[in-house]
């Protein structure tokens, strides 16, 4: 009896070294697995890139080379783009200050994903209103507005109208993937209702049916 008493605590001693050593194992493996995971994201974090509207904006018209913009404050621009509370964190704009000239840059912050919808439609609107308002009035200011885009890179949104908009495009993504050799896509262009907001990419494009009607 003693011999197989003593075989018994040996095989129970045993399975319990057994079970601590896998048991130490698991949680070492959980350890280690939480310490890559944090250091990830940690590096990612850095590496994401922080920009304020302004900053963005001022890319842009260095790289445009734009002359003769002015630029309208954060206040004003509720005026003319209605935004509704807690969509925006931040936001710049710039409207060309010649007669002659319809170019205009913006740029939003959204504060949320959730916000997206709220900011769309209200340039939507705003496009929308301004190409009703050039319509049979200003041929020249009624094509640059018509043919509009709107460039995403969450959280910032970009509205551009210009004369080359596909520069405006590959400047924006540019700000964001400059440390990057990869190649900006260049996107297709197509003709859209103005009311209408359609992705291609990380491009919206605004535009009127060929009858210059919106619906």
């Amino acid at each position: 009896m003693p011999e197989k008493n003593e075989k018994s605590d040996v095989q129970s001693n045993k399975l319990r070294l057994t079970v601590i050593i896998v048991s130490m194992i698991i949680i070492i493996a959980s350890v280690i697995s939480v310490i890559i995971l944090l250091s990830m994201n940690n590096k990612n974090s850095e590496n994401e890139k922080n920009y304020t509207a302004h900053e963005i904006t001022d890319e842009i018209i260095k790289g445009m080379s734009y002359e003769n913009l002015s630029e309208i404050s954060a206040e004003n621009i509720l005026k003319y783009y209605e935004i509704p509370d807690g969509t925006i964190s931040d936001s710049a704009m710039y409207i060309s200050s010649k007669p002659d000239s319809f170019t205009e840059i913006a740029c939003f912050r959204m504060r949320s994903e959730d916000s997206e919808d709220k900011l769309m439609s209200s340039i939507n609107d705003y496009i929308n209103e301004k190409i009703s308002s050039y319509q049979n009035v200003n041929e020249k200011a009624y094509e640059a507005v018509r043919d509009s885009r709107i460039l995403k890179h969450y959280p910032y949104v970009v509205v551009s109208v210009s004369t080359d908009n596909s520069s405006v495009e590959t400047l924006f993504e540019s700000i964001f993937t400059q440390d990057s050799d990869d190649i900006i896509p260049e996107y297709e262009s197509s003709a859209l209702n103005a009311s209408e907001i359609k992705e291609r990419g990380s491009v919206v494009e605004l535009s009127v049916d060929e009858y210059g009607e919106s619906s």
